[in-house]
This record gives C-alpha cells, structure tokens and sequence, in this order.
C-alpha cells in the first residue's frame, strides 16, 4: 500500500495532487492549518472512493511538522511520498511589506519547506521514498510585485537541487516542479501539476525538477 501525505493541501495542486495519487490506489492524508478547509476537503476525497484522513498542522512549526509525519506515516501503515504544498501567495513589493507579512511569508514559504523536507527524510530515510515540493516559475523568472513568493521559491528550489545527490544515495528521491503559470482550483492546469507530482514521484528518471507547463 502507498501513502502520500499533503503539507499545505487546499482545493487548488494539493486537492488536485490528492486526486491523481488516489486514483491509483494511494491512501491520502492532507494537511492545513484550519479544520475548516481541511474537513470538506476529506469528504470530498472520500466521496470519490478514496482513502482519506486529515490533520490539523501549522507548518511553521518544526515539532508540530514532525509530529504530524510520524502520525501520517503511522495511519497510513508507512508512507511513500511527501508533498510541501504549502504557500501564502502576496502580490506585494519588499519596500511596501510591513515586517510581520515579510516574517510571516518566509516562515511558511521557507520555514515550513525546511522543517517538512527534514521531517520527511526522518521518515523516509529508512526505506525510500519520495519528498515532493510545488515550486514556482517565480523562482527563475523574478518579479518584484511577488517579493516574497519569488524568494521563497528560488530558496526552495535551490534546497532541492542542492540535496537531490545526498538524499538519492539514501534511498530517497527529492524533486520540486515548477509552475510558471495561474492554477486555479479544479482547473486544467491544477490536474496538470498534479500529473507532474505524479512523475516525479513515480519514473526513476524524472530528475530533481519538472517545469510546467513545459517549456
């Protein structure tokens, strides 16, 4: 049995993400900062035949992060992949940003992905497995109206690159895809990332990064 857990898991990629893996089969266990979101989002997975299991996480948290994979990883009888999903999107420029929003945007856009990618290689250290991370276009092609989000992005992405050989000859593949356009919830392109997280999850010759849509 395969198992993803979703860091981050909102009606856009991760709801999209959870679809696509369910259908194979994969127990399915989203995460979000608000029990609100989080509980229609589950029915809606299981009305579709798809085993699905919800936690309440703020992934800014380093302890709360690894609290919530060890439970995962025990729900769902071990799991396979990890996605950090999570992002808080500003169209704002550095100058305008107060300093609690630029606080408050690295530690979910950077913070988070540190804790959730550490966190996971823990878990899956052991036996294999994959850390997924939904990155941005942003990340090389910056703009300075989304200050926060290119950053945290290009910052992701470097980490990601930079850990894919270590964390290879460990049994585990690390691989982020980069989205360079608008993903709106239930659309088109939200199932074309999730068909995406998919690859790099399951084809060994994926690599560490899949642009989307592809240049």
């Amino acid at each position: 049995m395969s198992a993803l857990f979703i860091i981050g898991a909102g009606p856009g990629i991760g709801e999209a993400a959870a679809e696509r893996f369910g259908r194979e089969g994969w127990t399915i266990v989203v995460s979000s900062r608000s029990p609100k979101n989080l509980d229609p989002l589950v029915a809606r997975l299981t009305g579709k035949g798809i085993e699905a299991h919800g936690l309440v996480l703020d992934a800014t948290n380093a302890e709360s992060v690894r609290v919530a994979m060890r439970t995962a990883d025990r729900i769902t009888g071990g799991l396979t992949a990890v996605l950090y999903n999570a992002a808080f999107v500003r169209q704002q420029d550095v100058f305008s940003m107060t300093d609690a929003e630029v606080e408050s945007d690295i530690a979910v856009n950077i913070t988070g992905g540190f804790h959730a990618i550490r966190a996971a290689a823990e878990v899956l250290g052991g036996r294999g497995g994959s850390i997924l991370v939904t990155g941005g276009g942003l990340a090389v092609s910056p703009h300075a109206s989304y200050a926060s989000l290119g950053a945290s992005k290009a910052a992701l992405r470097n980490l990601v690159e930079g850990l894919a050989p270590d964390l290879a000859a460990r049994g585990v593949k690390i691989g982020t895809v980069t989205v360079s356009t608008l993903v709106d919830p239930h659309s088109t392109e939200a199932n074309g990332v999730a068909a995406a997280l998919w690859t790099l999850a399951t084809d060994p010759g994926a690599g560490w990064e899949i642009r989307y849509p592809a240049a």
